[in-house]
């Protein structure tokens, strides 16, 4: 981060989505598939899709922190960062759950894409029920003067 800006808290609130989606993520891929021995359909199901739902919330909550920093001039792309953000994230997961279907090692499965949609507006839905101050996300925010 430069030195004398500061985060505003639209990046932390946005920032903690992130990190929650995708801690919930890694635990399920490295803690709770492997160990999973029980024979619930159901849950044997969410299981497999939570690699494709949980990163389709996060990782647009992280491009929302970074889309004003690339372009802060660019009004309609700040304006609309969230559509551009969860637009960049669903190509990105769709595409790689299509160049799965060409390799003999991945798996590819039409619920993964479903559930990577399902994510993507499930994100839609937050941002709509987010309150305007944690919207509002901007560049690095010039620190308040401390001289009084």
């Amino acid at each position: 981060m430069p030195k004398g800006k500061k985060l505003n808290k639209a990046m932390y609130y946005w920032f903690a989505w992130f990190a929650g989606s995708f801690i919930t993520y890694q635990q399920i891929i490295d803690n709770i598939r492997p160990n999973y021995t029980g024979g619930n359909q159901t849950i044997t199901y969410l299981l497999g899709i939570a690699p494709n739902f949980f990163p389709a919330i996060g990782i647009p909550a992280l491009f929302l922190i970074f889309i004003p920093q690339l372009k802060p001039t660019h009004k309609w792309l700040t304006e609309k960062s969230y559509l551009t953000a969860n637009l960049i994230s669903v190509t990105g997961l769709i595409s790689w759950e299509c160049i799965q279907a060409t390799s003999t090692t991945l798996h590819f499965d039409w619920n993964d894409i479903i559930w990577t949609i399902i994510g993507a507006l499930l994100f839609q839905m937050i941002w709509t029920f987010t309150p305007k101050k944690f919207k509002e996300i901007s560049s690095f925010t010039k620190p308040k003067d401390e001289s009084h």
